[in-house]
């Protein structure tokens, strides 16, 4: 079922379970235009030709494969951002799902007001997780980003050379746990001009997301030891 466009942003919602689509739904509902669909083929149809900005799915969907089809899926569509629906949240599941692309991980009961929530983090650029699976998930990407430090210490350096000036001033301050809106009032410009940095930060980075860049501004510190930008 494909309702009005709202505002451009199409919100496909994947799932057998008509209850899971009608919370999805209610979570977004008014705000962005929505498309469900019930099984794997409606979804593989439904990404390739209509590219939505955001995708619920639910991990039990029909002939899904469960996290092992996951990469598939999120390969149709790269520009989506995924938030996984799942029964039995799974520290190591969520860290797979994680890595392999997803923006969100949660539990397939969690209510439609934290659903629309879900996607106003997911669309500032971060990532929505259940608060238990936090720790795992920052030990892992820590973990990650130490291993390619010893591999090679100049290269988040490096990276972070391409940067201009202000750039590099937001990426600090992200580093520093700043929203949006903070670094927006920080230089007394607009959220609109803060998102237009982090793109480009995150494509001269080579990173999808501002957790991602938080650690690396962290690592920078622990390598070159630099003062405050």
């Amino acid at each position: 079922m494909k309702k009005q466009p709202v505002n451009g942003y199409l919100v496909m919602i994947a799932s057998a379970a008509e209850e899971v689509r009608r919370r999805c739904a209610q979570g977004v509902q008014g705000r962005f235009s929505i498309q469900e669909v019930r099984d794997r083929s409606g979804l593989e149809r439904g990404l390739a030709c209509q590219k939505p900005s955001l995708l619920f799915l639910d991990l039990a969907l029909p002939h899904l494969g469960g996290i092992k089809g996951l990469a598939a899926i999120l390969g149709l569509s790269p520009s989506t951002k995924t938030i996984l629906l799942t029964d039995a949240p799974d520290e190591k599941e969520a860290i797979r799902g994680l890595k392999a692309g997803l923006k969100g991980y949660c539990n397939i009961s969690i209510d439609a007001l934290l659903l629309g929530r879900a996607v106003d983090v997911v669309e500032k650029g971060e990532i929505w997780v259940e608060r238990k699976v936090t720790p795992h998930l920052l030990a892992e990407l820590t973990s990650l980003t130490e291993r390619q430090q010893k591999d090679s210490s100049l290269k988040p350096n490096i990276a972070l050379d391409s940067l201009t000036a202000r750039e590099r001033q937001i990426a600090e301050l992200v580093g520093e746990g700043f929203c949006n809106k903070e670094i927006a009032n920080q230089f007394q410009i607009s959220d609109k001009t803060v998102k237009a940095h982090l793109t480009s930060i995150f494509r001269k980075l080579n990173i999808s997301d501002r957790l991602r860049l938080a650690l690396l501004m962290a690592g920078d510190h622990r390598v070159s030891q630099s003062p405050h930008a």
